[in-house]
């Protein structure tokens, strides 16, 4: 079963990449060079914290171990916002940066997981 899980985390992180990528590319184009720089920040806040959130949830396997399974998503979810925080934190000192390209990349990356897990679930089954 953890096995499953870190293969869909991973599939996760792949796919959000890409969309990532796919967002960075299409500002770039269409508005700019610090539009697409923006828009890349954007996913990398989203997926680099989603990364540490599944290193941590799938660290520890097994029904024995079930109290540092619980344990591991518990303290993975707190970093994962935590590195969220920071990194927007760290982007937003950026003078040349562009919000709306950021967020709507953020976002889009974000919400993107939901519709993935449910695709996968189906095709992995």
């Amino acid at each position: 079963m953890v096995q499953k899980g870190r293969k869909l985390a991973k599939n996760i992180l792949l796919l959000q990449s890409i969309i990532a990528i796919i967002c960075t590319f299409l500002y770039a184009f269409f508005l700019g060079k610090n539009e697409g720089i923006s828009a890349l920040y954007g996913g990398l806040i989203c997926i680099i914290p989603s990364a540490v959130f599944a290193l941590l949830a799938f660290r520890y396997t097994g029904a024995s171990k079930i109290k540092l399974v619980v344990r591991s998503f518990n303290k993975g979810n707190k970093l994962k916002f935590l590195v969220t925080i920071f990194l927007f934190v760290l982007v937003y000192r950026w003078q040349s940066l562009q919000p709306l390209p950021l967020i709507v990349t953020y976002v889009v990356t974000l919400v993107a997981q939901w519709p993935i897990i449910i695709f996968l679930n189906r095709v992995v089954r």
